[in-house]
């Protein structure tokens, strides 16, 4: 007979979000509780700032924006296929 084994995280490893959790087009939560839609990826800027962080537009007011890292993010919609692709046809043309 086996020993049950049980799945226990392994030391150092952290489960946060990434970048990849948020693709563009994405409805997101702040932690202030503001709702946006992540229009842009960012990574690191320089060798001293080494986080990744992710671009999002809200409604109201129109234009202003926020860069945050994607820990602090929660995830409320994920976009649809068909406007990912039209926003990647509409940046490559």
């Amino acid at each position: 007979m086996q020993p049950n084994h049980l799945i226990q995280p392994m030391a150092g490893v952290v489960n946060r979000p990434d970048m990849e959790d948020f693709p563009i087009g994405s409805i997101v939560k702040t932690p202030s509780g503001r709702i946006g839609t992540v229009v842009k990826h960012r990574g690191a800027q320089s060798r001293f700032d080494l986080f990744q962080r992710i671009i999002i537009e809200f409604d109201d007011p129109m234009g202003d924006s926020v860069a945050l890292q994607p820990y602090l993010l929660t995830i409320i919609q994920k976009p649809s296929v068909a406007a990912t692709t039209a926003a990647t046809t509409a940046t490559t043309t």
